[in-house]
C-alpha cells in the first residue's frame, strides 16, 4: 500500500509542477510592464451587514502575479456567508475582531453541547448542536483559508470587521482560468468581479440571440443551490420541500454578509471566557472580599484574601472552585473539565452520581449511564491505542497567525520602523499553498532600503499613512515613482528592485508574496558579501569609497535620513 501512494504523490508533484511551469508560461508575456500603477477598488457590493469591494482582476499588473484582491468590511454581528474558491486565499486583518470556521470534509464535529438527560432515550429526544472547530482571530492576524473549503467569518467585535484578501488564482491548485470565483452556500450574493462575466455572453452570442444575451447580463448572482429544484434537493437530503426551498434561498435579498440581530449563538470556548469576565466585573463593584479560590487559570482574579460567608453556609465543605452551584465557579469547572480531558469528564460523571444518589425508580436509569460510562471508556482507550491521529494534525491545523505585534518583528531601528515576515517556517499551514506576507512600519521619514524579491511576485496593500515608492525593472527605468496612500495597492515583479520612504504620518502596509518561502534580497547585504575589488571595478571606486560603501551606516534595510 505504501509503494502506490508514494508512487500516486510523486505523479501528483510532477502533474503540479508541470501545471505550475505552464502558468508561469502564460504570465511571463505580461509581466513586460513598462509602467506600474496603483490600483483601487473598482467594484462594490453593498449588503446589509457590510460591503465587499473588489479590484479589477483584468489589471495587467494582477494578471501579471496571477492574483486578485478584495476588501470585506463586516459590521457589528455582520455574517460573510459559508463560501469557497478553487484557490488559496491569504487574508490579512486591519481592523476588529471576530471568528471564522471552515468545513474540512473527514473532519470531526469537535464543539458540541453537553448532552441533557440521564437516559439515552432523554438524549435521543433532544438533539445537541455540534460542528467543527471555532477560530478567534483580531486586528493584525494573518489568516490561510485552503482552496475549495468552505468557510464562514463573523464580526465579534463593537467596531467594523475591516480585512483584505490576496486570492491566488494563478495556484496550482486552480485547475480552471484565473478568473476569480466564489461559490457561496448560501444568500443571493451579487457578482464580486463583474468583469469576468462580461466575456461569456460574448462567446455564447453564436448559440443565442442578442435578446438572450441581454437576459443573461441581467440575470443575479445565486448560490450554488439555487441552481436545483426545490424537488431535487428535498429527495438529495431527505427533507421537506419548504425547507428545501429555503435553501435555494429564491427570495432572500441579504445578499453576502447578513446581520445576526443579538449576535451569533455558537459553540466556542470564548464565550465561557467573556461570561466569565462579566461575571468578575460584577463582582468588582461588590463590597464583599473574594477568596483565593475564585481565581482563573489566566491570573484575572483579584489576589486579595477573604471568606464569602454566604457561599460558605450554603456548601461549607467546599470552599474552592468546583462548586456546581455558583454560576462563576461553574464556568471555571467546565474549563477545568476541558483542560483535563475525557478521563475528568468520567470521573466527574461518578463524583455527580456519589453525591446525587439515584431514586429507586431510577435504578434502572443509574446501572444504563454505568453501562454506557464503560462503553465510553473502552472506546476512548482504543482510540488512544489506534487513532488515526486526524483530529490532532490535518483537523486542528493552525490556519491564523499575527504578524503586526512588536514582538515578531525580524528587523528594527527604533529610528525608522520594523519589520515582520510570515513563511512556511514560522507558519507551516502556508507550505503547500505558495503563500507568504511581510508587515512593514515605517516611522516619520523612514526608508526601507532597495531591495527586491528573489523567488516571488509582490502585492504591497497600504493599510495606514502613505510613503514614496519607487520600482526599477531590468533597463534601469523607475516602472513606478509616485506616493501610495491609504487603500491603494501596488504590484512589483519578482526582481524588480523597490523602495519605500514614509511621509511625515508614517507608512504602514502589508506585502503578499506568490512564494511560501519568500527570500528577499537587501542592497546592502549584496555590497558587504562582493569582495572589494569586485566592487572597486564595478563602481570605478577608491578604496576608501569601497570601505564606505561596505562597512559604514548601518547593515540592516531600515535608515532614517535624520537621524544620521
Amino acid at each position: 500500500m505504501a509503494r502506490p501512494f508514494i508512487l500516486s504523490l510523486s505523479m501528483l508533484f510532477l502533474a503540479s509542477a508541470c501545471f505550475a511551469f505552464s502558468f508561469s508560461t502564460f504570465n511571463f508575456n505580461k509581466c513586460q510592464l513598462d509602467s506600474l500603477n496603483a490600483l483601487e477598488p473598482d467594484q462594490r457590493v453593498e449588503s446589509e451587514g457590510g460591503v465587499i469591494e473588489t479590484y479589477n482582476s483584468q489589471h495587467p499588473e494582477l494578471q501579471c502575479a496571477g492574483v486578485t484582491v478584495s476588501k470585506h468590511t463586516l459590521y457589528r454581528n455582520g455574517l460573510h456567508l459559508p463560501s469557497y474558491s478553487p484557490y488559496p486565499k491569504l487574508i490579512h486583518v486591519i481592523q476588529g475582531q471576530g471568528a471564522f470556521g471552515l468545513a474540512v470534509p473527514g473532519c470531526p464535529e469537535t464543539f458540541e453541547e453537553p448532552a441533557e438527560g440521564s437516559s439515552r432515550k432523554g438524549r435521543q429526544q433532544h438533539v445537541q448542536d455540534s460542528h467543527q472547530k471555532i477560530r478567534q482571530f483580531t486586528q493584525g492576524d494573518v489568516i490561510l483559508i485552503p482552496p475549495g473549503i468552505p468557510y464562514w467569518t463573523f464580526n465579534t467585535g463593537d467596531e467594523p470587521l475591516i480585512a483584505v484578501s490576496l486570492l491566488y488564482t494563478s495556484s496550482i491548485h486552480n485547475n480552471l482560468d484565473q478568473s476569480p470565483r466564489v461559490f457561496y452556500l448560501g444568500g443571493n450574493p451579487d457578482i464580486e468581479n463583474p468583469e469576468t462575466t462580461k466575456e461569456q455572453p460574448q462567446q455564447q452570442k453564436r448559440g443565442g440571440g442578442r435578446k438572450q444575451q441581454q437576459e443573461e447580463e441581467e440575470e443575479e448572482a445565486g448560490s450554488v443551490l439555487s441552481g436545483f429544484s426545490k424537488h431535487f434537493l428535498a429527495q438529495s437530503f431527505n427533507i421537506d420541500e419548504d425547507l428545501a426551498e429555503k435553501l435555494r434561498s429564491p427570495e432572500d435579498d441579504r445578499k453576502q454578509i447578513v446581520k445576526v440581530e443579538g449576535g451569533l449563538s455558537i459553540i466556542s470556548p470564548m464565550g465561557q471566557e467573556q461570561q466569565q469576565q462579566e461575571e468578575e466585573k460584577e463582582d468588582e463593584d461588590e463590597d464583599e472580599p473574594r477568596s483565593r479560590c475564585g481565581r482563573s487559570h489566566q491570573g484575572k482574579h483579584s489576589h486579595e484574601e477573604g471568606e464569602e460567608k454566604e457561599e460558605e453556609e450554603e456548601e461549607p465543605h467546599s470552599p474552592c472552585p468546583r462548586r456546581p452551584s455558583h454560576g462563576k465557579h461553574k464556568v471555571e469547572e467546565e474549563e477545568e473539565k476541558e483542560e483535563e480531558g475525557p478521563e475528568h469528564k468520567s470521573r466527574e460523571r461518578r463524583w455527580k452520581k456519589k453525591i446525587q444518589p439515584a431514586k429507586p425508580e431510577e435504578g434502572g436509569e443509574e446501572k444504563e449511564e454505568e453501562e454506557e460510562e464503560e462503553e465510553y471508556e473502552t472506546k476512548h482507550s482504543r482510540r488512544k491505542e489506534h487513532g488515526n491521529g486526524i483530529e490532532e494534525s490535518i483537523c486542528t491545523v493552525k490556519l491564523h497567525e499575527s504578524i503586526s505585534r512588536p514582538s515578531r518583528a525580524d528587523f528594527y531601528n527604533p529610528k525608522a520602523g520594523r519589520i515582520s515576515t510570515l513563511n512556511s517556517a514560522t507558519f507551516p499551514a502556508l507550505t503547500p499553498f505558495g503563500l507568504s506576507a511581510q508587515y512593514v512600519v515605517l516611522y516619520k521619514n523612514g526608508i526601507y532600503a532597495p531591495h527586491w524579491n528573489q523567488n516571488a511576485n509582490s502585492v504591497i496593500y497600504v493599510i495606514r499613512g502613505q510613503g514614496k515608492v519607487r520600482v526599477v525593472n531590468n533597463t534601469g527605468d523607475a516602472v513606478f515613482d509616485r506616493v501610495l496612500k491609504r487603500g491603494q495597492l501596488l504590484v512589483v515583479p519578482q526582481n524588480f528592485v523597490v523602495a519605500e520612504q514614509a511621509s511625515e504620518e508614517g507608512f504602514e502596509y502589508v506585502v503578499f508574496k506568490t512564494n511560501e518561502m519568500a527570500t528577499t534580497t537587501h542592497m546592502k547585504q549584496v555590497f558587504r558579501a562582493i569582495p572589494a575589488e569586485v566592487l572597486a571595478n564595478t563602481y570605478n571606486l577608491r578604496q576608501s569609497q569601497v570601505r564606505e560603501l561596505k562597512y559604514l551606516g548601518n547593515q540592516g534595510p531600515l535608515v532614517n535620513p535624520d537621524s544620521q
